[in-house]
């Protein structure tokens, strides 16, 4: 279990990846959950975090570009045929 944030924005911020991933039980959301409510920055950071998860989860439907997955091809030969070597 992690240690439960003090209310400071310090101990608040060590805890909100945990928070954001859903990793936290009620009790400790529970102090975040109201710092966040009365501090703006930890409040924008969480929005923050949750939005750069959205645009990632949404990221990794579209597909690459032609030309980026042959660089990639050709990439990944040059570094197995210089493994071989």
């Amino acid at each position: 279990m992690s240690p439960r944030p003090t209310g400071t924005c310090e101990a608040v911020q060590g805890q909100i990846q945990a928070y954001v991933d859903g990793e936290l039980d009620a009790v400790e959301c529970a102090p975040i959950e109201e710092h966040c409510r009365s501090c703006r920055p930890c409040a924008v950071l969480v929005q923050g975090l949750r939005q750069t998860i959205d645009l990632c989860r949404d990221a990794g439907h579209a597909p690459l570009p032609e030309a980026i997955r042959e660089r990639a091809r050709h990439r990944m030969r040059e570094l197995l045929d210089a493994g071989r070597r």
